[in-house]
């Protein structure tokens, strides 16, 4: 297994940068925003923690899966519901 950190010294950032930096900020803020709809819809959806736990830790896939997926398996709990 290699732990040489030297190896990162070595790499030219300010090559790396312009191509990194648009896919770091489209990744936080597709995170942002799961979280926000994440926030505003936790007692609606099934599972809300389980998505939690996936928006932050799948990093870019957990985001994307919860807002196609998770959003739509809404919780059938009826005894909410008042007459």
């Amino acid at each position: 297994m290699n732990t040489d950190m030297t190896a990162l010294l070595e790499i030219d950032w300010a090559q790396i940068l312009p191509f990194a930096l648009p896919i770091i900020l489209f990744n936080l803020l597709l995170i942002g925003v799961a979280l926000y709809d994440w926030f505003k819809r936790k007692e609606l959806i099934g599972s809300p923690y389980i998505w939690l736990v996936t928006i932050l830790l799948l990093q870019l896939l957990g985001p994307i899966f919860y807002l196609v997926i998770g959003r739509r398996m809404i919780r059938n709990d009826y005894s909410r519901e008042t007459s």
